[in-house]
């Protein structure tokens, strides 16, 4: 039998070797993966080629697309508004209401007593203002008599009569008025009849003569007025 050459022997059967290694033993470097070189020993090692569009950089302008979600090209009308909850926002607004119409009661219910209270403190305000000036003119009843029969009789002249008609100008300023005339029809609400006789000159019964004048404050009467009177005879 003929030895055979071990080296002819591969070349026959198609066997190659290629240099893997990424330091060279020659130089100590490290080898580029990216030498043509390289790529075309490991070509020549039967690895299979890199398919050129796995291989291809993405675009760097285009976003990631998520995992089977798709992306639509127009999202302007796509409602991105989260739908309310109706429950929550219907107790809400009822809780509302009623906080507001408890509001406007507890507001109309102090206005009414406000009301009420400036009412009150008004008449209270008058009936205090009308009880002093009364205590004031009872207190001058003397002297207001003595001022009408004075007047009556003429004795009121010169500077008392001036004196004495500001001090009836100054009592109606406060709403006090003098009544009591002779002429007028009596009347018991307003007159107190301290004498009477008949007549036939009156058909009714008539103020013929005025011993003290009444007085009236606003629409009361603080002191009727003291008068005789005749009556028609029968």
């Amino acid at each position: 039998m003929t030895a055979e050459d071990p080296d002819n022997g591969a070349a026959e059967q198609g066997f190659s070797f290629s240099d893997k290694r990424r330091i060279d033993p020659e130089t100590g470097e490290v080898r580029n993966p990216a030498d043509p070189s390289a790529q075309a020993a490991a070509g020549s090692g039967g690895d299979p080629a890199p398919d050129p569009q796995a291989a291809a950089p993405a675009d760097p302008g285009a976003e990631p697309a998520e995992p089977g979600v798709e992306v639509p090209d127009d999202i302007s009308g796509i409602d991105d508004t989260a739908a309310p909850v109706e429950g929550g926002v219907e107790d809400e607004q009822s809780a509302d209401a009623r906080l507001a119409a408890e509001r406007l009661a507890d507001l109309q219910r102090i206005n009414a007593e406000y009301a009420a209270f400036r009412m009150r403190a008004k008449r209270e305000q008058d009936r205090a203002r009308e009880a002093g000036v009364q205590s004031v003119v009872e207190a001058l009843y003397p002297v207001l008599d003595e001022l009408r029969l004075a007047q009556e009789n003429g004795d009121l002249t010169g500077p008392f009569e001036t004196h004495a008609k500001k001090l009836i100008a100054s009592l109606e300023k406060v709403g006090v008025v003098q009544f009591g005339e002779p002429g007028e029809e009596f009347d018991p609400s307003i007159h107190e009849a301290l004498m009477q006789q008949p007549s036939d000159e009156v058909e009714t019964a008539t103020v013929f003569l005025v011993m003290q004048p009444g007085y009236r404050l606003g629409e009361r009467v603080i002191r009727a007025a003291r008068v005789g009177v005749q009556a028609p005879a029968e």
